[in-house]
C-alpha cells in the first residue's frame, strides 16, 4: 500500500471518533445535519474507491506474474511426492500464500520448483480439465 493511502486511512482513524459522536448527538437531538452526513460519506466514497483501485493494481501485478494457461503446482503436504498441477482460472482466489484451483486445491503461486523440490510438470488435474472444457 502507499504512504499516501496508509495517511489517509490513519486520518479517518483519528477523525472517526468525533464524527461519530456528532452523528450521535444528531440522532438523539432529532437535528439532523446534511453537512456533516455528506463530509463523512464523501471521505469513506472517496476512501473507498482508492482503496480498490490500489486492490486492482495490486492484483493486476500478481497476475501478471502467474503463468499465462492458470496452470499451478498443487501445495500439498506429501514430501516430494509428484502431485498433480490444477487451474487457478483468469481471476484466481488468493488465500494466504497459496492459491485456490477452480476444483479447490490449494496451489503455489508460482512456477517452477516448489519447497519440496517438486518440478513443475506435473499431471493435470481432471477435475481442473473438465471444468475448463466443458
Amino acid at each position: 500500500m502507499d504512504h499516501r493511502l496508509l495517511d489517509r486511512l490513519r486520518d479517518l482513524r483519528g477523525s472517526l471518533g468525533a464524527d461519530l459522536t456528532s452523528i450521535t448527538r444528531m440522532v438523539e437531538d432529532d437535528a439532523p445535519r446534511a453537512d456533516v452526513l455528506r463530509d463523512l460519506g464523501e471521505r469513506l466514497t472517496d476512501l473507498g474507491a482508492a482503496l480498490l483501485r490500489r486492490a486492482e493494481d495490486v492484483n493486476a501485478g500478481v497476475l501478471a506474474k502467474l503463468p499465462e494457461d492458470g496452470w499451478l503446482p498443487e501445495a500439498g503436504v506429501r514430501h516430494r511426492a509428484l502431485t498433480l498441477a490444477h487451474n487457478v482460472g483468469p481471476r484466481p482466489l488468493r488465500c494466504g500464500r497459496v492459491y485456490l484451483a477452480l476444483c479447490g486445491a490449494a496451489c503455489f503461486p508460482f512456477y517452477g520448483r516448489d519447497l519440496s523440490g517438486r518440478t513443475a510438470r506435473h499431471e493435470r488435474c481432471r477435475r481442473c480439465q473438465d471444468r475448463l472444457f466443458r
